[in-house]
């Protein structure tokens, strides 16, 4: 279904001649984002052309990498029409993605997905002035306290760890624990399937 709504996005802007001064406001607020994003975690495939972003009717926002043409797209939820925050919120978490973009279906670790929610919380916080409360769901708690403790140690640790293995869901455990001098069951946690850790139910042994 987001597939089409993407499309959709498409097909509107081809065929309609509104105003396409908010998707530029839009583009130009994602290119502040990635200057501070590489500043953190180190450069962006830049092989990969910078699309413009979309307005969707999606429920959430998310990117497409067209692989071919080597071009990358962010695609935002409806509610960043008329939300800013919401906006800002999406292309903050997609920009992670974009860092190192990885073919579609390719598994996306719970390092990568925190990171980008840390960022996006980061940047939000000191640009719109929101806050993020913790403790409505666990499974979230865990994710961001694994990303969180990790670079609490050391926030330039996911730029040293690109320098060995430039993309974020290819970082493996024995890295992580080289380079990050984390434990292995952190490392472990981090290296996890996200999708597949979202869809289970919560172990006893969650990291904590």
């Amino acid at each position: 279904m987001e597939g089409l709504l993407a499309i959709e996005a498409e097909t509107k802007f081809l065929l309609t001649a509104n105003d396409r001064s908010y998707e530029e406001k839009l583009m130009q607020e994602l290119l502040r984002i990635f200057k501070e994003a590489e500043l953190l975690f180190g450069p962006r495939d830049a092989s990969y052309e910078l699309s413009v972003p979309r307005i969707t009717e999606c429920a959430s926002s998310r990117t497409y990498i067209i692989r071919p043409l080597r071009m990358t797209r962010i695609y935002l939820s409806r509610q960043s029409r008329s939300k800013p925050w919401v906006a800002s919120t999406e292309l903050a978490h997609e920009a992670i993605h974009v860092l190192s973009p990885v073919a579609f279906g390719s598994t996306l670790t719970i390092l990568e997905e925190g990171l980008a929610e840390w960022f996006a919380q980061r940047y939000v916080s000191r640009v719109h002035g929101m806050t993020f409360e913790r403790g409505s769901d666990p499974k979230a708690d865990a994710v961001m306290r694994a990303v969180s403790t990790l670079l609490a140690k050391n926030q330039s640790v996911i730029k040293q760890l690109r320098t060995r293995q430039p993309v974020i869901s290819k970082i493996d455990e024995k890295l992580l624990v080289e380079v990050a001098g984390i434990e292995l069951s952190q490392a472990k946690f981090l290296c996890t399937d996200f999708k597949s850790y979202w869809r289970r139910a919560p172990p006893h042994s969650t990291y904590t």
